[in-house]
């Protein structure tokens, strides 16, 4: 008898061997084709990079005569070497504003507040749709009369309402200090480069779609001008159309007001016209019905604007 089990112990003892064996040789599990990748990018599919350029601090890259240069530029700082300086004339000590190590601070800056106020209105969308979720399966056994369910459903939307408010009041908080971030970015090569023109673009349309939900349409004139002219930012017609219904609120309220004069009113109806045919222009091409249709509409508009 203890034989049989000694020979039952050590074929259990060959036979784990094998499976750890086999399960040490397996090739690892390949990555979900739906997992996002490091730094995917923003809603328009653009890839944010998470450093402007390369930094100043490592000599890569650097020639004899750069690297000597360099050595002797720290030599001198080393033999000049005092805390207590105070420049009174800021001129030079301003220069560093255009270092590389600058930029990509400033970069990183823009890109956390970028991506915080991005993240303040993405949970702002779960929690509504949690909170749709959770009034939806709630049984109502009190509400006896219909104006009660009337009145429910009102009060719902205005908390929903209060929340997107607040929600995109400080994501546009958020999104202005990274415009300020990049807005210190002061060397011109620098500003030239696809990672700034990309995350710029990405701010100023997540600043605009947030403010202008707020019906704060003033203040989205200017930025989505700037907008439009980042690289291909002018072909993109929902720009135009943002444009055209900021210009079109401008117009009437100078008109419902009384508050400018015919010229200022005509200048903001030329330019709500112009935005609105070229974004009717870029998404159904000229020629087409829906392009003759605005026109129309904008000779209208143009015709009655005519004093007799």
């Amino acid at each position: 008898m203890k034989i049989i089990k000694g020979i039952f112990i050590l074929l259990v003892l060959v036979n784990l061997n094998l499976l750890f064996a086999q399960a040490k040789d397996a090739p690892a599990p390949a990555a979900s084709k739906d997992a996002p990748a490091a730094g995917e990018g923003n809603e328009a599919g653009d890839t944010i990079k998470g450093e402007l350029v390369a930094d100043d601090d490592t000599d890569a890259g650097l020639s004899e005569d750069e690297r000597k240069k360099k050595k002797e530029i720290l030599k001198q700082e080393a033999m000049w070497k005092n805390q207590d300086y105070v420049g009174y004339n800021k001129a030079f000590e301003d220069l560093h504003k255009l270092s590389k190590a600058f930029a990509n601070n400033k970069y990183r800056l823009a890109l956390s507040a970028y991506q915080s106020g991005m993240n303040t209105i993405l949970k702002m969308r779960e929690s509504v749709e949690q909170y749709r979720k959770e009034q939806a399966e709630k049984k109502r056994l009190d509400e006896k009369w219909y104006w009660q369910k009337i009145d429910r459903k009102a009060n719902e939307e205005r908390y929903i309402a209060r929340e997107k408010m607040s929600a995109k009041l400080a994501a546009v908080t958020y999104f202005t200090k990274a415009i300020n971030h990049l807005d210190d970015i002061t060397n011109p090569d620098l500003k030239e480069t696809e990672a700034y023109k990309t995350l710029l673009s990405s701010v100023y349309r997540s600043w605009i779609m947030a403010e202008y939900d707020t019906q704060n349409y003033p203040q989205c004139i200017p930025i989505l001008e700037l907008y439009l002219e980042i690289k291909e930012n002018e072909k993109e017609y929902p720009a135009h159309k943002y444009l055209a219904s900021c210009y079109s609120f401008e117009e009437n309220t100078l008109k419902k007001y009384k508050a400018g004069s015919d010229d200022q009113i005509q200048k903001l109806k030329y330019k709500k016209n112009v935005h609105l045919l070229r974004a009717t222009e870029l998404k159904y091409g000229k020629g087409t019905v829906e392009y003759k249709h605005i026109v129309d509409l904008v000779n209208k508009d143009e015709v009655i604007s005519v004093n007799p």
